[in-house]
């Protein structure tokens, strides 16, 4: 496996995980208090600002072709 490709396959789990992270609280909003609901979209915006955007930035300085498009400044 190239470097490319694994930053690539690397790149696409976190897509997926910031998707299902982002349906879970789609599923759980209608369902948890306001405070609860509060506190776990912080959880997620930290699990995904910290995580998976660090991770995005370091492909795209190791690989710049795969910079998101929504990374890229026009």
């Amino acid at each position: 496996m190239t470097q490319k490709e694994a930053y690539e396959r690397l790149l696409r789990l976190c897509e997926q995980q910031g998707a299902d992270l982002n349906q879970f609280l789609f599923d759980i909003q209608d369902h948890a208090t306001k405070e609860d609901f509060d506190k776990l979209r912080h959880i997620v915006g930290n699990l995904m600002g910290l995580g998976h955007y660090k991770a995005f930035e370091m492909i795209a300085h190791d690989v710049p072709e795969l910079t998101p498009k929504w990374m890229k400044q026009d």
